[in-house]
């Protein structure tokens, strides 16, 4: 494949599903960066169309053959090309917000060997560790406000594929990689990989803005052994049993996740699938709530479900029709907790989980939105279809509608979003108007990562202090943070401190007038900390990361 023909697969734009008049923009939010990983990622596309599965249509990933080249080890990035040209991306392109990093593998790979002592091993791993950082540090001196995601990888398959091939090993591209190591077993390597990426993991973990979502064995659990492993240890096992994050320690990455050249398989290389795979973990578990907006609050789950037209209730998300009966989707959502008061753009993301005849969704939407609760009170009842709302208009959807477990992006009209607002919490009900063919299903709020997301922009929001009540100024640092935070009130004593999570829950609460507090035993996320002084109350928005 020639550079420009590899230049316009780094460039092309995956079509949009999308319906109406309705249009959205795209920008590049992601900067892939790095060795044969990043480069394999790019030709396939594969950030674009797991992003796209998700819902997030609007976000795209950019890359070119110097910031993703095949065989870049981590000093490349520590030179003057890669490094203006990193330089030059993230400061021409505001919109870019994650750089997605892959670097490191072939440090390790390309200079370790079986036969190093312990402390030989250490001194690699610590030598690739330290330049890998510093090419972290210098991506954040450039842009102070971007996020690093690094992407780790997955365990390799070297005696498998190159036996496969016997007795013609020796011709095979990765042969002399794999007799440079000293022909390691599959646990001897794998092992290694996981020091390494203990290694990078426990420094992310004191970094707000670096992540890493650690999964050697990913393919070993979405692929399976289908057939008997081709040598030492043999063997199969079905596929979702491999244990996260780390699978299987003697066994390889199955040999069908490996990238396919015909003759023969790579041995450290994902296919497009097994590429889509991992992509599609890094977006579960960092993607989908990183790339939302200001702030994002989850549905709550028991009171939301889905209502007809003939008075059925239930506690299932459905929405369609069936015959001359009409389903619709209850969302309610927390909005009590909004950092500001006037919203700008919303959106709601579902996630298919089921399909009963022609798809509903790929039709017209209507949205009704009531501040509060449609019927008597907020729990799903029978009345809620016919109750009246604050507004309604129908609405523009995004992202995927092909299968089950992709996400649709339901982009509200502006008239909606003046209901929206922190005086109440706010009930949202999702319709096919005379759609007579189809049911289609959406995960609940039964698995945080699965569930129904309300993505809220304010616009130029305060970094500083949300003015709920008249007050003492406040600044809370650091934000984000990896756990404690002070908070910096002059001239006011501290009365009561409460952090709630995005579904209005109260997680933490503190009665004394301690200044700091500490967020450790929390999840990732966002939160809101209410802070109660003698001078009045202050609310401030906290990234925990």
């Amino acid at each position: 494949m020639n550079r420009s023909l590899l230049l316009s697969c780094f460039l092309l734009v995956l079509h949009t599903e999308g319906v109406g008049q309705c249009n959205e923009q795209t920008r590049n939010k992601v900067l892939l960066v790095g060795d044969s990983w990043a480069f394999f990622m790019g030709v396939d596309q594969t950030i674009n169309e797991v992003l796209e599965k998700w819902g997030h249509s609007d976000s795209r990933y950019y890359t070119n053959l110097t910031l993703a080249e095949n065989g870049a080890e981590t000093d490349d990035f520590l030179g003057a090309e890669k490094q203006a040209e990193i330089a030059d991306q993230l400061l021409n392109d505001a919109d870019i917000k994650v750089v997605h990093l892959s670097i490191g593998g072939n440090d390790v790979l390309g200079d370790w060997n079986v036969n190093f002592t312990e402390a030989q091993t250490d001194s690699l791993e610590q030598a690739v560790f330290l330049r890998l950082r510093s090419v972290i540090e210098f991506i954040l001196d450039v842009r102070p406000d971007i996020h690093v995601h690094w992407s780790g990888y997955m365990y390799p398959n070297f005696e498998e594929v190159i036996e496969d091939i016997a007795p013609l090993q020796t011709i095979h591209p990765f042969y002399g990689t794999w007799e440079g190591m000293g022909f390691p077993t599959f646990e001897q390597l794998n092992t290694i990989l996981n020091e390494f990426s203990a290694t990078i993991e426990a420094y992310t973990d004191t970094m707000p803005r670096v992540s890493f979502v650690n999964s050697p064995g990913l393919m070993q659990h979405t692929f399976g052994q289908s057939n008997s492993l081709g040598v030492a240890p043999g063997g199969s096992y079905p596929p979702l049993t491999a244990p996260l994050p780390q699978g299987f320690l003697d066994y390889p990455s199955p040999m069908s996740s490996m990238r396919n050249y015909g003759l023969t398989r790579d041995c450290f290389h994902l296919s497009p699938a097994g590429y889509r795979d991992m992509v599609d973990l890094h977006t579960r578990k960092f993607y989908h709530k990183f790339l939302m907006d200001d702030q994002y609050l989850l549905s709550s789950g028991s009171e939301d479900g889905t209502v007809s037209s003939t008075g059925t209730v239930n506690s299932s998300l459905q929405l369609g029709g069936q015959g001359t009966e009409q389903f619709a989707t209850l969302l309610t959502f927390n909005t009590t907790t909004m950092t500001e008061s006037v919203v700008e753009a919303a959106s709601i993301f579902l996630r298919r989980e089921g399909l009963e005849g022609v798809n509903p969704v790929n039709g017209s939407l209507q949205v009704k939105v009531k501040s509060g609760a449609f019927g008597g009170n907020a729990s799903v009842e029978a009345v809620d279809f016919y109750a009246q709302p604050d507004a309604s208009a129908e609405a523009c959807r995004f992202g995927s509608t092909s299968a089950n477990g992709h996400w649709i992006r339901v982009d509200l009209p502006a008239e909606l979003l003046v209901h929206i607002t922190p005086l109440n919490t706010t009930q949202f009900m999702l319709s096919a108007p005379g759609f007579p063919e189809g049911i289609v299903s959406f995960s609940g709020a039964a698995d945080p990562d699965f569930a129904p997301v309300l993505n809220l922009t304010f616009g130029d929001i305060s970094t500083e202090v949300a003015p709920v009540a008249d007050g003492p100024s406040m600044t809370v640092l650091p934000n984000p943070t990896t756990g404690p935070i002070t908070f910096d009130i002059p001239d006011a004593g501290i009365l009561k401190v409460e952090v709630i999570d995005l579904l209005g829950q109260v997680v933490l609460q503190r009665r004394d007038q301690s200044r700091t507090v500490d967020l450790s035993g929390l999840p990732n996320g966002t939160y809101v900390v209410h802070v109660s002084t003698d001078a009045g109350t202050r609310m401030q928005r906290v990234v925990k990361w």
